[in-house]
């Protein structure tokens, strides 16, 4: 993982208002917010659904130490589907259910960690969160299912399969063919940030981006003072 994913250095935050007085005690929010592409394919091939999800972590500082914080996570339901080309595929979700590391089956849609704690620390103006969750981090599990009846994408599921290894992704399907018509159900897992510490200065209206809006896996940050 690059250092740009564990730390998120002041220089590339957009401006934010310096907090008022001097003291940084209060309550704090840290909203994360951003969507993940499910995709079943490679490149600009194949189908799939973007997925719009949130994570929220508050804490609580007190004469200028860190005292406690807590992290939640959800998907959001306005889901979209991903066709390309435009009109070749079909997706929806469905469904589902996965093993996890532990051979233990979960239904999905399924986030790991709804709620998990954050340790933290506050040093000269900055601080530093640390989510309660070792390896494989958190994540958010779904189940879709993609068709085509389209004859020019009879190459569809080596494409996928070539997409997969290529981005590694944690993605398996069963794949059927009836009177040319390709149907994939994937069971697939995406990464919810963070995925390890945090850094930030802790400034009221503080906001980071990492990635665009229109990108497969887009994070967008921001950091707030709460009212008492």
């Amino acid at each position: 993982m690059s250092a740009l994913h564990r730390v998120l250095p002041l220089v590339f935050a957009l401006a934010a208002a310096p907090t008022s007085g001097d003291s940084l005690d209060g309550p704090w929010q840290l909203r994360l917010s951003g969507h993940h592409s499910f995709f079943f394919g490679e490149g600009r091939f194949g189908g799939g659904l973007r997925v719009p999800w949130e994570v929220l972590i508050e804490f609580e500082i007190a004469q200028g130490e860190y005292l406690a914080g807590s992290g939640s996570a959800r998907w959001l339901r306005e889901v979209r589907p991903l066709s390309s080309p435009p009109g070749w595929f079909d997706c929806r979700q469905v469904d589902g259910t996965y093993l996890d590391s532990n051979l233990k089956l979960h239904e999905t849609p399924r986030v790991r960690f709804a709620g998990f704690p954050v340790a933290g620390r506050l040093d000269q103006g900055r601080v530093t969160l640390q989510p309660g969750y070792g390896p494989p981090g958190n994540y958010l599990a779904l189940t879709y299912e993609c068709v085509t009846e389209n004859p020019i994408a009879d190459n569809w599921f080596a494409r996928a399969e070539l997409g997969k290894q290529v981005m590694g992704k944690r993605q398996d399907a069963e794949k059927r063919i009836e009177d040319g018509r390709q149907a994939a159900r994937i069971r697939e897992v995406a990464l919810l940030p963070p995925e390890s510490s945090l850094e930030l200065p802790l400034r009221d209206g503080w906001r980071f981006s990492r990635g665009a809006a229109d990108d497969a896996s887009p994070v967008r940050y921001r950091l707030q003072r709460l009212d008492r």
